[in-house]
């Protein structure tokens, strides 16, 4: 998958107020997708991010009673963006499976749940000193480029 720059862009802005916990200017950041297609590219790469971390988290495609667990620590953790674990566990199991998001989720709940819940993933992952949660997006980011 080749990751257009402006998308990449666009959505580290957003991550990063995933990761701040900021509400507000997570609504604007995600406000700031100039239109459809900007945010279906967004949604993708999400998807593709998420999908890497939960894979690379458990060193192989994660059990659904391994996504309950990860999913009750996004619902606590990421509260702030009323985010229920339930909703949680539907995304990265649809994720996982490679099933069609809205099948059991709103459209506009995914888009929050994919960006929540990418920042959770990358953000909760321990990092070596001196490493933060965008340098390890730089490196699955780099692995799904060369992945194709």
């Amino acid at each position: 998958m080749k990751i257009d720059d402006g998308t990449e862009q666009r959505v580290r802005d957003t991550l990063h107020w995933v990761v701040r916990r900021d509400l507000g200017k997570f609504d604007a950041a995600l406000r700031s997708f100039p239109d459809q297609a900007a945010q279906e590219a967004a949604l993708t790469l999400l998807v593709a991010v998420s999908g890497f971390v939960l894979i690379d988290l458990h060193g192989a495609k994660p059990t659904p009673q391994q996504i309950d667990v990860l999913a009750e620590e996004i619902g606590r953790m990421e509260g702030w963006a009323s985010i229920t674990a339930g909703e949680a566990a539907l995304f990265m199991n649809a994720v996982v499976e490679g099933s069609p998001l809205t099948k059991r989720l709103t459209p506009e709940s995914v888009v929050v749940l994919a960006f929540v819940v990418a920042g959770s993933l990358l953000s909760a992952r321990p990092m070596p000193e001196g490493e933060w949660w965008f340098n390890y997006l730089d490196k699955v980011e780099a692995a799904i480029e060369a992945a194709g």
